[in-house]
C-alpha cells in the first residue's frame, strides 16, 4: 500500500473515531462513501466535519435547520433523529413548534397529519 493510500485510511479511521465521538456513530452517508473509494470518503467526511463541526451556526440551530429540512423531505426517521440532536444542543419546545408551524405554512395543512409524530415526541421530551 502506497503512502498516500496509507495516510487516508489513517485519516479516515481517526475521523470515524472522532464522529463516534462527537455524535454518537458514524453517519450512514460516511460508511457509504467508503465503499465508494477512500478518497470520496475521506472528502465526505470533511465535508460531515465542515457542516456539523466547524461553523458560526450553532449547532442547535444547525439541527433545527435540519429538522425543517427532513419534515419538508416527509423523512419522519430523519425529522425524528433531527429533533433529538435538537434538544441535545438547547432546542427549546417554543422554538421547534415554531419551525413545525413554519413547515405547515411552507408545505400546507397536509403537513399537519405528518407532525402528529412529532408532536408526541416533544411533548414526552419536554414533560418534566
Amino acid at each position: 500500500m502506497d503512502l498516500v493510500k496509507e495516510n487516508i485510511l489513517m485519516n479516515n479511521d481517526k475521523l470515524k473515531k472522532q464522529l463516534k465521538k462527537n455524535v454518537g456513530f458514524v453517519p450512514p452517508g460516511v460508511m457509504v462513501a467508503e465503499k465508494l473509494g477512500m478518497n470520496f470518503q475521506s472528502i465526505i467526511g470533511e465535508y460531515h466535519k465542515e457542516i456539523w463541526e466547524d461553523g458560526i451556526i450553532p449547532l442547535k440551530y444547525r439541527y433545527l435547520i435540519a429538522l425543517a429540512t427532513a419534515i419538508f423531505d416527509d423523512n419522519d426517521s430523519r425529522a425524528r433523529l433531527e429533533l433529538n440532536k435538537a434538544i441535545k444542543y438547547g432546542a427549546t419546545k417554543e422554538e421547534i413548534l415554531e419551525v413545525l408551524k413554519q413547515q405547515v405554512w411552507m408545505k400546507g395543512a397536509p403537513t399537519l397529519v405528518q407532525l402528529a409524530p412529532i408532536i408526541q415526541i416533544i411533548d414526552k421530551k419536554f414533560e418534566k
